[in-house]
């Protein structure tokens, strides 16, 4: 099956490409100053897409980022999940969301729905599934990815994009992060999470230099792949992190409604791609939430419905 690609654009230049396949962002221009640019990490090539493994501007889920041993226990039964990075559950699981066809439910010259049915059992997560992604592209260039659900059973829901920013610079390295988040959470070498907050200025974290909370070049981080705890509770969409090319006078901002992001710098990226050619922001409620009683819970009901929205707004600097 082939894939279809939905171009977004507006009356400023600024234009964004979605494929039907994982519901993905392939592609931001942005009109600067020195010319259109890509935001994106991306495939020069559409069809590598298919056969991507980096999860490249795709939507991730049922679940996003880990579950321990890819278990969960609730109401005296265990629900065992697939198992794709070790023992534990990556992302959903192998096959999933990312790696399938959607389809198009609507579409407009700035906007694109997408929706997809996620069967009871798929990856052995539980209950029938429908999921919704909106990508909408505004005249004041700003691009709102909505992301909702609905379940027939109770079942865990937790998604996000994965799309890799370098704001057109060669290496993500090359920018300037800031992140409304004074908390990481602590994880293990298996980057499963020990439930466990620290302080980004925390003596164990002073030599990884994750204190985000004033903008800081990338290039003192290379180790960066951690789930960062945003300094307020959710309270409605408010502004938790800026990259910033300097040299290319580009800002985007990210706005969530969400608990907190992981920020991965792509340290193990390879062919056709190299390590550190983009970073990713991916706002999403708690890694391995469903095993840590203190984080807030995933679990949502069948009269509930899951919603995860994040905005990036793209600025030339003064």
């Amino acid at each position: 099956m082939k894939q279809t690609l939905i171009t977004l654009k507006n009356n400023n230049g600024m234009q964004v490409v979605v494929s039907d396949f994982g519901a993905r962002l392939c592609s931001i221009i942005f009109p600067t100053c020195h010319g259109s640019k890509e935001m994106l990490m991306r495939y020069q090539n559409e069809s590598q897409f298919v056969d991507d493994i980096f999860y490249v501007g795709a939507i991730c889920g049922r679940v996003a980022n880990r579950i321990g041993r890819g278990r969960f226990s609730y109401d005296g039964q265990t629900y065992q999940y697939s198992q794709n990075e070790g023992e534990h559950c990556l992302h959903g699981g192998a096959q999933s969301i990312d790696k399938r066809f959607w389809h198009i439910a609507e579409k407009s010259h700035s906007s694109v729905m997408l929706t997809l049915c996620s069967p009871d059992g798929d990856n052995g997560f539980a209950g029938n599934v429908i999921i919704q992604v909106i990508y909408r592209l505004s005249e004041d260039n700003k691009l709102e990815i909505e992301i909702c659900a609905n379940t027939d059973k109770i079942t865990p829901l937790n998604l996000t994009n994965h799309a890799y920013f370098n704001l057109a610079e060669r290496s993500a390295l090359a920018l300037e992060l800031c992140i409304d988040a004074e908390s990481v959470l602590e994880k293990g070498a298996d980057n499963i999470p020990s439930g466990k907050l620290l302080r980004v200025d925390n003596s164990e974290l002073a030599a990884l230099r994750f204190d985000f909370r004033e903008p800081k070049s990338l290039q003192q981080t290379k180790d960066l792949d951690h789930y960062f705890v945003f300094h307020k509770a959710p309270q409605g969409m408010r502004l938790v992190a800026q990259l910033v090319s300097k040299s290319n006078g580009v800002r985007m901002s990210v706005f969530s409604d969400q608990n907190g992001l992981q920020c991965y710098i792509g340290r193990f990226l390879s062919s056709p791609f190299g390590p550190y050619s983009g970073v990713c922001l991916e706002p999403h409620d708690y890694p391995d939430s469903l095993n840590h009683e203190q984080f807030d819970s995933i679990l949502v009901q069948p009269e509930q419905q899951y919603k995860n929205t994040m905005v990036l707004s793209f600025t030339e600097l003064d």
